[in-house]
């Protein structure tokens, strides 16, 4: 890895956000730089907002563990990436630090437990064969995210969110456009936050449509945080927020690791078919692949409450402080070699889904997710592989879901 860094020369500080990706979407090379050099690093958000990055796992987990750093951005002047994006929306997970948090999540929790996700398999191996079909029917070569990866999680999530009927074509077709637009580092600071109004206000048309039906069956994670609302447990913004939380984090986040992962496998072909040979293997290569991707580079930033010093450096409260998941899942303290993709590597890649009380709460899910797309796909074709040179592959990477934008692909 220390060759890798010399590729680079010393950055301007404060380094300027987004960061140009590495090869095939591995992480900026500026990462690898401040993890070596500037372990608190100064850097500059899109919105102009100043603030320290983080880049060892063992500090990473230090501020995820730690509650003098917070998560709440719903105040005036809260840091933000580039304009008033889904941080901005109060009472959802995003935004929300314990005791709220624990009992917001609590409403949720049985839905995304191991357990709670397996029963979603059957219906995300349908969606999947269904795309599949139409994709083997269809021409050759084809776009991979338009024909199934960006499609799977996106119609999948109508299903495992209970989407009522009159709303799922504006999920389908439109909501999506909207959380790219809120996510865009280099769209307006207006656009960014006239499109997280239209996301909450889609969350709130679901809130009203499903609260004109009977929620006496509970067993979704929509209809549970209804209940809870009319049992007092939950408060009308935190029902609002987390219904856009879900909304956002079930589908458009589980792109980008399946992109990504999905070239990462076609170049290394002899992992597949070892896959192939022993699907007992598949989980193993999913726990690789969020390992060597993560869905964004920078992560969210957080707050510090109080003033606290690292690495002889001082976070002085109110200071943002971003966490690139990263920086953990490629240190090299923790990961040998972490350049290598290795579905034998004997650690696994949970910090990829945060730590402490902000762990992910669909980790579970995504990784069924992704087991499924990644079997499904390579068992149906496995021999597919990129109709275009690596070099040309077109990366969205002025979004805070780093991704391919296209993957043609033929068999």
């Amino acid at each position: 890895m220390n060759n890798t860094i010399n590729q680079i020369d010393e950055p301007t500080l404060p380094i300027q956000y987004p960061f140009p990706l590495g090869k095939n979407g591995t992480p900026p090379l500026v990462i690898h730089w401040a993890r070596e050099h500037r372990p608190v690093c100064p850097i500059r958000l899109p919105s102009g907002r100043d603030a320290w990055m983080l880049t060892r796992k063992d500090d990473i987990e230090r501020v995820l563990s730690d509650s003098s750093f917070s998560r709440d951005l719903t105040f005036a002047g809260a840091p933000r990436m580039a304009g008033e994006d889904i941080t901005k929306i109060p009472g959802g997970l995003f935004n929300l630090d314990p005791p709220d948090h624990s009992r917001v999540r609590q409403v949720l929790k049985r839905f995304y437990t191991p357990a709670g996700t397996e029963r979603h398999r059957p219906l995300v191996e349908q969606h999947a064969k269904r795309l599949l079909d139409a994709m083997e029917q269809g021409p050759k070569p084809t776009d991979l995210v338009e024909a199934y990866l960006g499609a799977l999680p996106l119609q999948a999530s109508v299903d495992i969110l209970h989407i009522p009927v009159e709303h799922q074509k504006t999920y389908l077709q439109y909501f999506q456009a909207q959380t790219g637009l809120s996510t865009d580092l280099m769209a307006t600071p207006e656009d960014i936050s006239i499109a997280t109004d239209k996301i909450k206000e889609f969350a709130e048309a679901i809130i009203e449509t499903r609260r004109l039906t009977d929620n006496s069956n509970v067993d979704d994670s929509t209809g549970a945080l209804i209940s809870a609302r009319k049992e007092g447990v939950i408060s009308e913004a935190e029902l609002v927020g987390t219904i856009c939380y879900l909304l956002i984090t079930g589908s458009d986040s589980l792109v980008a690791p399946m992109s990504t992962g999905t070239l990462t496998l076609m170049l290394n072909r002899e992992q597949v078919l070892e896959c192939l040979k022993n699907p007992a293997l598949w989980p193993k290569a999913v726990e690789e692949v969020i390992r060597y991707h993560h869905n964004s580079v920078l992560g969210l930033p957080r707050v510090a409450l109080e003033d606290i010093t690292m690495h002889d450096v001082v976070i002085r409260k109110n200071d943002a402080v971003c966490l690139p998941m990263l920086g953990a899942t490629w240190d090299p303290k923790h990961y040998p070699e972490p350049h290598k993709f290795d579905i034998h590597r004997t650690t696994n890649a949970s910090i990829t889904f945060g730590h402490g009380v902000h762990f992910c709460l669909g980790a579970s899910l995504a990784r069924m997710f992704l087991q499924v797309a990644f079997s499904a796909l390579f068992t149906r074709f496995p021999d597919l592989s990129l109709a275009i040179p690596e070099r040309e592959i077109p990366w969205d990477d002025a979004t805070m879901f780093i991704k391919p934008r296209s993957l043609p692909v033929s068999w």
